[in-house]
């Protein structure tokens, strides 16, 4: 009884989000990183989950919402060091319903559409997965220079290659000799 009330109750795959906010309906639950294909691809690893606290309705003004947060921590790689970074993600959600794209327009400045026929379903995963994917940042990187030291990166002042080390393209340099020689 106990395990039963500290269960996170599980998200509907569909909803029809018109009806939805019209009943005053609830998303309260978590989904694991790993059933977001478009998201776990792009992260270093899949393993978590994002806690979804949403809720829908209509305002004053009669425009249906869904409104709330998600929140997930993920984990990328650096680019400027190339080290694992983890990256917080707690994310506002401020939707407002819209039939098509005229309706999408006429919606106020503080809800982002959400186009769908009324009486049509949305995928709740891919919902989420797309608010999530609009949160990452483009170039995800440690926001303190010291973190990307950790993973081996210079140190201001210090070159980032020795050239005189690395040469990538010595071994065509004697290809180009011996086919020199052999003419």
């Amino acid at each position: 009884m106990i395990r039963r009330l500290m269960e996170t109750p599980s998200l509907p795959a569909k909803i029809h989000p018109w009806r939805m906010a019209a009943e005053r309906g609830c998303l309260d639950g978590r989904l694991v990183l790993a059933a977001l294909p478009r998201l776990s691809a792009l992260l270093g690893h899949a393993d978590g989950e994002v806690v979804v606290a949403l809720s829908t309705g209509c305002d004053a003004q009669e425009v249906r919402f869904i409104q709330g947060r998600l929140c997930a921590d993920v984990e990328w790689t650096c680019q400027r060091c190339l080290g694992p970074l983890c990256l917080p993600l707690d994310i506002t959600v401020n939707l407002g319903l819209a039939r098509d794209e005229a309706a999408a327009d006429r919606l106020p400045d503080e809800y982002d559409p959400l186009l769908v026929q009324e009486g049509g379903v949305v995928s709740v995963p891919d919902l989420i997965e797309d608010e999530l994917l609009l949160a990452l940042p483009q170039i995800p990187r440690h926001e303190n220079l010291r973190e990307c030291e950790a993973h081996g990166y210079p140190q201001p002042g210090e070159p980032a290659l020795n050239l005189k080390k690395r040469q990538p393209f010595a071994a065509l340099a004697t290809l180009l000799q011996d086919s020199q020689r052999s003419h």
